[in-house]
C-alpha cells in the first residue's frame, strides 16, 4: 500500500503535460493500468480495482496480448462513484468495514469488467454505435468469476445450459457516441441518446491502450425482471408474477420485439381486461404473447439480434420462443419490420438480451384466440368460470377458436346468462353442499343443472333476441331428454330472462353472446314447490288429500293447469264436498286438471285444440291476441289461463280461474248438502215429503215462462234453528210443511246463466223475485210464497252482501222472513229430459218463516182504501163548485155593462 501511494505521488504530473501526451502520441508508460495512479481523481476506482483484485487479471490480460489490440478503460472520476454512492452500494465496497463474506465481491467485479474493452477503440467510427465491454453476464456470476473475453461455446440448442452465459458468451455491449470529428464525447446512453457518461479527458501515454476518464459510472442494462416492471413503453409485461420475472431474467440471449402500450389499445377492451386479470388462464396468455414477441435464438444459434445485426442481413426468419417463425425484415426507408409491426425504438438494452418496441402486435391468428373463458374472466365473471370447471362443464367455455374442438364437446355457438360473482357465492351457501373436497355426487348435480341452465344453444344477440320461450342447454330426467325452457321478456329494450333482468348485454364473445344478469336464475323445481311457491296452496292441499302428490311431482312431460284460490272459492259448496269426503271425485277433477304433453303457451294452436287429460275426458284449448282460454268440453263456457308458462321439472304449469269439472264427477244436490251444515233442514226435507228434491232422476213438469225451471233449496245452517219456535212447528204439521216448501225455489231458466266470478245457482241481482213451493202459482197455499234478493254490503258475517226474504212480509214480532246467504253450490250433471232441473243449494244463516197477513193488517188496508175514496169525492165537489160559482159571475155582469149604456 505504501507502494501505491508512492507511485501515485511519483506519477503526479501537470495536466499539461498528459494533455501533450495525448496531442503528440508520446507513450509514457507500458502498461495501461499504470497510468492511473497519475491521475489523482481515479484514485477511487484504483481503489475498487485492488478490492476486486483485478489489478492481475489487467496486467495479464496485457501481457497475453500478442495481437496488439489493446484495451480501452472508462474511469470514473471519483466525484462519480461519490454521486454513484447515492444511488448504489458502492460506499460499502469503500470502507473496510465491509460485512460480506465474498472475498472477491464479484457483483462488483462485473460492474467494474463494464468499464473495460478488452480492445483498442479506433479513433474514427459511427456518430453512435456498440462496443463489446468485458463484462459477461451470467446465471452464476455471484458464485463464479467470469473470464475475461469472448469464451466460444456452442451449446446444443438455443435456451440449453450454456455454463450461465446470458449473452452466449458474448460480452455486454455499451453504446458510445461521437463528435463529428470521429472523437469520443459520451458512453453508457440510451437508446433515445439520453443518459450516458461524458469523456472529461482521454490518456493515451500507454501503448497498451487508451485511458478515458468519464463523469459518471455506467449503468449496468437491468435484469429483463426490472426493465419490464419499471418502464413505461410496454407495461403488460409487468404483471408477471415474481417467479416468472426472475426466470425470464435468466433465460440466456433473448431477442425481444415488444409492442408499446398503444399497440395493446388496439384489442377490444374485453381482451385488455382479460389480460391484465389475475386469473392463471391470464397470465399463461401473457405469457404466450411474450413468448410471440421474443426468440432465444436470435440471428440463429442463439446470437442476439442487435439492430445493427439485422440491418446487416436485410431479412431474418426469427423463431419465437413458441416455435412460430416471424420475419424481421429491412425496408426503403431503414425500418425494421418485425411481421407487420414496425420497430420505432431500437436497442435497449438488458442483462440478457436486446428489447426492440414496435408499434404493433405479433398474433399468428390475427386475435388473441380468445375462448368464452377469457372473456368471461375479462367481464370478471370468475366464480362462474370456476363452477363450470368444479362441474366437469369445461368444454362450454375452454375451446380455442382457432383449433378443432376436442372429442365430445359441446358443438356452439352458445349464450351465456351470467349472475354476479357474490349472487352465486349466496346461492351455492345456501344450498346444503359440501366442501369442494367432498362434494358429493348430488352436490355436483345440482351445480351443473344450475349452470346448464344459464347456457343457451344459439347466438341471441341484440336482433335475435324476442319476448319468447327458448330453449336451454338442461335436459331433466322429467322432460324425457328434451330441453328444459327459459321465458324471455323484452320491454322498452329491457331485457328479462326468467324473473331475473339483464344488466348488461348482448357482449360478442368470440362466435358466442353473453349477457350479464343482476342474479342467479333459479332452475324449475316439481310441480308440487312450484305451485306453493307461485300462490296455489289449495290446489297444494287438494293434491296432498287425494294422495296425488307424489304422483305429481315424478310424473314426466306433464302441463298442469292449477285452479287459483279464487277459483275453489267461486265453486262455494263444491270445493267443501270435495275436501270434506273420502270418495274419488277429488282425484278425478284434479286429473282432469292434468294433460300429457308439453304445452307451452306458444305450442297451444289458434284454433280450439281438444287434449285429452290424466283424468280420460278432454280439455279444450286456444290462443289468440288477448291470452289461452279453456273450456270444458261438456260445458261450453271460456275461462282465461293465468300465471301462464310457470316452468316446473317435469313440464309446465298454468294457473287456471275455474275449477273445472269432468263428466265423471256430476255434482248432484245429495252431494252439496255434504258440504253445508244444514243436517236438520235436510232432516226435516225427508220427513215433510220432499225428499224427491234428492232424487237426480226424477221428472217433474215445469211451468212458468218457458216451462223448465231449476230447483234451488235453501238450506239453513244448523245453529238457525235455535232462533225459531221449533216445537210449536213439531206440533203443527201443516205449517212444519209450508217452512220447508218456503225453502225450495222453481227458477226460471229459460236462458243460460249470465258469466259469474261465483258460481251461484241462479241470477241473484238486486230485487229479483224467485218462487218458492209455498206460492200459489207453484201449486202452494201462500200468496206471500215468493222470495226476493236485495243486496246490502259486504261483512264477515254477510260475505256475499246478499239476503234473501219474503217478498211483501212485515216484520213481526218472533218470526224471521229474510236471511243473509253464507254458501252456495251449484249442481253438475248430465242433461235430463226433465223440465225440472236440479239447480243448486243457498247456503242461510237464518230460518225464514211462512208468512200471513191477520185481521189488523187487513183492516189498516181497507181503511186506507176508504180514506182514498172520501178524499177523492171531496177532491171532485170542490172542483165542481168552483165551476159553478165561474159561470154565475158570468152572468151578472151583462146587465150592468148595459145600464151603463
Amino acid at each position: 500500500m505504501r507502494w501505491l501511494w508512492f507511485t501515485l505521488g511519483l506519477c503526479a504530473v501537470p495536466a499539461f503535460a498528459t494533455q501533450r501526451a495525448f496531442q503528440y502520441g508520446v507513450h509514457e508508460f507500458h502498461n495501461l493500468v499504470d497510468l492511473l495512479p497519475s491521475h489523482p481523481e481515479l484514485s477511487t476506482f484504483t481503489h475498487l480495482l485492488q478490492r476486486t483484485r483485478l489489478i492481475p487479471s489487467l496486467n495479464r490480460m496485457q501481457e497475453m496480448d500478442l495481437d496488439g489490440q489493446g484495451m480501452t478503460i472508462f474511469a470514473p472520476s471519483n466525484q462519480a462513484f461519490e454521486e454513484a454512492s447515492k444511488s448504489m452500494e458502492w460506499l460499502e465496497f469503500l470502507t473496510n468495514s465491509s460485512t460480506l463474506p465474498d472475498n472477491i465481491h464479484a457483483k462488483l467485479r462485473q460492474h467494474l469488467w463494464y468499464h473495460i474493452l478488452n480492445y483498442t477503440l479506433p479513433e474514427e467510427g459511427p456518430s453512435k454505435e456498440f462496443v463489446e465491454t468485458m463484462h459477461l453476464p451470467s446465471r452464476k456470476r455471484l458464485f463464479e468469476p467470469t473470464r475475461p473475453g469472448t469464451v466460444p461455446q456452442n451449446p446444443p440448442n438455443p435456451g440449453a445450459e450454456d455454463d450461465g452465459q446470458l449473452l452466449r458468451g458474448h460480452g455486454q455491449l455499451v453504446r458510445i457516441e461521437r463528435s463529428k470529428s470521429g472523437s469520443l464525447t459520451k458512453i453508457g446512453i440510451n437508446h433515445d441518446g439520453s443518459q450516458g457518461a461524458t469523456i472529461l479527458s482521454s490518456d493515451m501515454r500507454s501503448s497498451r491502450g487508451v485511458l478515458y476518464i468519464i463523469d459518471k459510472v455506467l449503468d449496468l442494462p437491468p435484469t429483463l425482471n426490472d426493465f419490464l416492471t419499471k418502464q413505461n413503453i410496454s407495461t403488460l409485461f409487468r404483471h408477471f408474477p415474481d417467479e416468472l420475472l426472475a426466470s425470464l431474467s435468466t433465460t440466456p440471449h433473448l431477442t425481444m420485439f415488444l409492442p408499446t402500450d398503444r399497440a395493446w389499445n388496439k384489442l377490444s377492451e374485453l381482451e385488455r381486461n382479460y389480460l391484465l386479470s389475475a386469473s392463471p388462464q391470464a397470465e399463461d396468455d401473457r405469457m404466450r404473447v411474450f413468448g410471440w414477441h421474443v426468440s432465444s435464438q436470435g440471428l440463429g444459434h442463439g446470437y442476439v439480434a442487435y439492430a445493427s445485426d439485422l440491418r446487416k442481413a436485410g431479412s431474418v426468419p426469427m423463431t419465437s420462443i413458441l416455435g412460430g417463425v416471424v420475419n424481421v425484415t429491412l425496408k426503403k426507408n431503414q425500418s425494421l419490420y418485425y411481421g407487420h409491426a414496425r420497430v420505432i425504438y431500437e436497442d435497449i438494452l438488458t442483462e440478457n438480451g436486446v428489447v426492440h418496441i414496435i408499434d404493433g402486435m405479433h398474433l399468428p391468428f390475427g386475435d388473441l384466440g380468445m375462448s368464452v373463458e377469457k372473456y368471461l374472466l375479462g367481464l370478471q365473471a370468475d366464480r362462474f368460470v370456476s363452477l363450470m370447471h368444479s362441474a366437469g362443464l369445461e368444454l362450454y367455455i375452454t375451446q380455442d377458436p382457432h383449433e378443432p374442438p376436442p372429442p365430445g364437446a359441446p358443438k356452439g355457438p352458445f349464450t351465456f346468462l351470467i349472475p354476479p360473482s357474490e349472487e352465486l357465492d349466496k346461492w351455492y351457501l345456501s344450498s346444503t353442499f359440501l366442501p369442494s373436497s367432498s362434494s358429493s355426487d348430488m352436490d355436483i348435480q345440482e351445480i351443473r343443472e344450475i349452470l346448464k341452465y344459464h347456457i343457451l344453444p344459439g347466438n341471441y344477440s341484440k336482433d335475435a333476441v324476442a319476448s319468447s320461450m327458448v330453449a336451454t342447454e338442461l335436459h331433466p330426467p322429467g322432460l324425457s331428454g328434451a330441453p328444459q325452457r327459459l321465458g324471455i321478456t323484452v320491454k322498452n329494450s329491457n331485457i328479462t330472462f326468467g324473473t331475473v333482468p339483464s344488466l348488461r348485454g348482448p357482449i360478442p364473445a368470440g362466435n358466442s353472446t353473453v349477457y350479464l344478469l343482476g342474479d342467479v336464475i333459479r332452475v324449475p323445481n316439481d310441480p308440487v314447490y312450484t305451485a306453493a311457491y307461485h300462490a296455489f296452496p289449495t290446489f297444494v292441499r287438494a293434491l296432498s288429500k287425494a294422495n296425488l302428490e307424489k304422483e305429481t311431482r315424478h310424473a314426466p312431460l306433464r302441463t298442469h293447469l292449477a285452479p287459483s284460490e279464487a277459483a275453489f272459492t267461486a265453486t262455494g259448496l263444491v270445493a267443501k264436498y270435495l275436501f270434506n269426503t273420502h270418495s274419488d271425485d277429488l282425484a278425478n277433477v284434479l286429473s282432469y286438471h292434468s294433460i300429457p304433453g308439453l304445452w307451452y303457451s306458444d305450442t297451444i294452436p289458434k284454433n280450439w285444440t281438444s287434449l285429452k287429460t290424466d283424468e280420460g275426458s278432454f280439455l279444450s284449448l286456444c290462443r289468440d291476441n288477448s291470452g289461452i282460454h279453456i273450456k270444458s268440453d261438456s260445458v261450453n263456457i271460456t275461462h282465461h289461463l293465468t300465471n301462464i308458462d310457470t316452468l316446473t321439472d317435469t313440464g309446465v304449469l298454468h294457473g287456471t280461474s275455474h275449477l273445472h269439472l269432468p263428466a265423471s264427477v256430476p255434482i248432484t244436490m245429495n252431494k252439496l248438502a255434504q258440504g253445508t251444515s244444514a243436517k236438520q233442514m235436510i232432516t226435516l226435507l225427508n220427513r215433510t215429503g220432499f225428499d224427491w228434491v234428492w232424487n237426480d232422476t226424477l221428472t217433474l213438469d215445469g211451468f212458468g215462462n218457458c216451462g223448465k225451471q231449476r230447483l234451488i233449496l235453501l238450506l239453513p245452517e244448523d245453529s238457525a234453528f235455535a232462533k225459531i219456535n221449533m216445537t210449536w212447528y213439531e206440533q203443527n204439521p201443516n205449517q212444519l210443511k209450508a217452512l220447508v216448501a218456503l225453502h225450495i225455489l222453481l227458477v226460471d231458466d229459460c236462458k243460460p246463466l249470465p258469466h259469474m266470478s261465483l258460481d251461484l245457482p241462479l241470477a241473484l241481482t238486486d230485487e229479483m223475485e224467485h218462487i218458492s213451493m209455498l206460492d200459489k202459482r207453484s201449486g202452494g197455499s201462500s200468496r206471500y210464497g215468493s222470495l226476493a234478493v236485495r243486496k246490502t254490503a259486504v261483512s264477515e258475517k254477510n260475505p256475499l252482501g246478499l239476503i234473501i226474504g219474503i217478498k211483501g212480509a212485515r216484520a213481526r214480532l218472533g218470526m224471521q222472513h229474510a236471511a243473509q246467504i253464507v254458501d252456495f253450490g251449484r249442481t253438475n250433471r248430465p242433461t235430463t229430459h226433465s223440465q225440472v232441473l236440479s239447480g243448486g243449494i243457498l247456503s242461510l244463516d237464518t230460518v225464514l218463516e211462512p208468512y200471513e197477513s191477520d185481521w189488523l193488517q187487513r183492516s189498516v188496508l181497507y181503511w186506507q182504501l176508504g180514506l182514498v175514496a172520501v178524499l177523492l169525492f171531496l177532491g171532485m165537489g170542490i172542483y165542481y163548485l168552483r165551476q159553478w160559482r165561474a159561470a154565475y159571475t158570468r152572468v151578472l155582469a151583462e146587465p150592468l155593462e148595459g145600464e151603463e149604456e
